[in-house]
């Protein structure tokens, strides 16, 4: 009997010495993933999909360490750069949005392929065009954004004006706004970015989807005709007050209090306003979203539209020995969970429905696109990106000799990538 307490005596103090060397064992076998994002996960209506990401990605996956980091805009960008250049400090997964500055990061063997383990994923072809490169795929995209109008309905019918599908019909409707004290544009000028949208559209209504494509390849000038006609027309709206009267000075968060309490009537933007402005806590007034008109005798279509990711998430190659991980998480944020929390993205996960009357516009304008172009700023290498924002505010001065200021943004182009060839 003695020796039979003994032996589970002894029995007891080994599973006890087991138990006890596991632990540390276990706490070890908890992979940490480390993602860098833009959006905190708060309660703010525009952050609903990155809340619901973290906390539902954390539930569902226990034996995973979620480090979250939020790093704002222009912050996620700028460090992202940083990181990549020195190859040092990487995170594990970073929000992307895809295009040229990704390949970058992919031709310098910064990224993760990880084209076998994400292709069984159901979306959009352009969400999987968006997150690759040269045939590899790199990360996910489940949300985009497109850029249109947004513009104040009760505004609109208060002074008999109709939804403008021409360029002239647009500066009718911004003379008619004029005229009874409204301001026809929100633009958020002083934070650079923001301008960028609006030239966009005007360079592809004059010279058509190919004349950004072709600068970009080399084979046309960014002071070419398409480029000035463009910015003389945008430095001509500024000089008639459509932007306000000091419009270097408004902020995007003030062009969005503009359109929100019905000073401003329209906003050429990032559908991303959609969760915001069809929040009533936000704004009452009654807004819609709508295509960029076309310009008659000019080569862009309606139909040309100017967008990209809104939401992407790409992989380092520092998560080699993380691919389960990785991929767990990457289709997480595919999942119809997650993104069914998101009220204003337009989603490229089938099965997702749109949450307002916004979404449900912007998404229509994104299924009537027969070409999409991908923002400059994001299309572009890093080095002329901030240059051609700055060179976009300055045709908000009037005294900005616009086809200058464009010489001089082609001629660091061709220092930076290569002339015209």
């Amino acid at each position: 009997m003695l020796r039979t307490r003994s032996i589970v005596l002894v029995l007891v103090v080994m599973a006890a010495v087991l138990i006890a060397g596991m632990v540390p064992a276990l706490a070890q076998d908890r992979v940490k993933l480390t993602v860098w994002g833009r959006d905190l996960p708060d309660d703010d209506p525009a952050h609903q999909y990155i809340k619901a990401l973290v906390e539902g990605f954390q539930a569902a996956n226990p034996d995973i360490e979620l480090e979250y980091v939020a790093l704002g805009d222009p912050g996620l960008t700028d460090k992202v750069k940083v990181v990549m250049a020195s190859n040092s400090g990487l995170p594990d997964i970073f929000q992307s949005w895809g295009g040229s500055v990704m390949g970058g990061y992919a031709d310098a063997g910064r990224l993760l392929d990880l084209t076998e383990e994400l292709a069984d994923i159901e979306c959009s072809e352009a969400a999987k065009a968006a997150m690759s490169w040269k045939g590899r795929t790199y990360g996910v995209a489940p949300f985009f954004a497109v850029a249109g109008i947004f513009l104040n309905e009760a505004i609109f019918e208060k002074y008999g004006l109709s939804v403008p599908t021409t360029i002239e019909e647009l500066e009718e409707v911004a003379d008619t706004l004029l005229a009874n004290g409204v301001q026809p544009f929100a633009c958020g000028a002083r934070d650079g970015w923001p301008v960028l949208a609006l030239y966009m559209y005007l360079t592809d209504r004059y010279g058509g989807i190919n004349a950004f494509a072709e600068a970009q390849a080399r084979q046309r000038r960014f002071d070419s005709e398409p480029f000035v006609q463009a910015a003389l027309k945008y430095q001509e709206w500024v000089k008639k007050g459509y932007f306000g009267p000091t419009p270097l000075s408004e902020a995007y968060g003030d062009a969005q209090q503009l359109m929100a309490t019905g000073q401003a009537a329209m906003h050429v933007t990032g559908s991303w306003m959609c969760a915001q402005y069809g929040d009533p806590t936000f704004t009452d007034q009654p807004l819609g979203f709508y295509p960029f008109p076309e310009m008659p005798g000019g080569l862009g279509k309606i139909t040309d539209i100017m967008g990209q990711t809104d939401i992407g998430f790409a992989a380092t190659h520092v998560a080699v020995d993380k691919k389960d991980a990785v991929v767990r998480f990457m289709k997480y944020a595919m999942s119809v969970e997650a993104c069914s929390a998101e009220l204003g993205r337009i989603c490229s996960v089938p099965g997702v429905q749109a949450q307002n009357r916004l979404t449900q516009m912007a998404s229509e304008v994104f299924g009537s696109a027969e070409a999409i172009q991908f923002w400059w700023d994001q299309d572009l290498p890093p080095t002329i990106t901030a240059p051609l924002n700055e060179t976009i505010q300055s045709f908000f001065l009037p005294t900005t000799d616009v086809k200058m200021a464009l010489t001089a943004y082609e001629e660091l182009v061709a220092d930076e990538v290569g002339p015209v060839r």
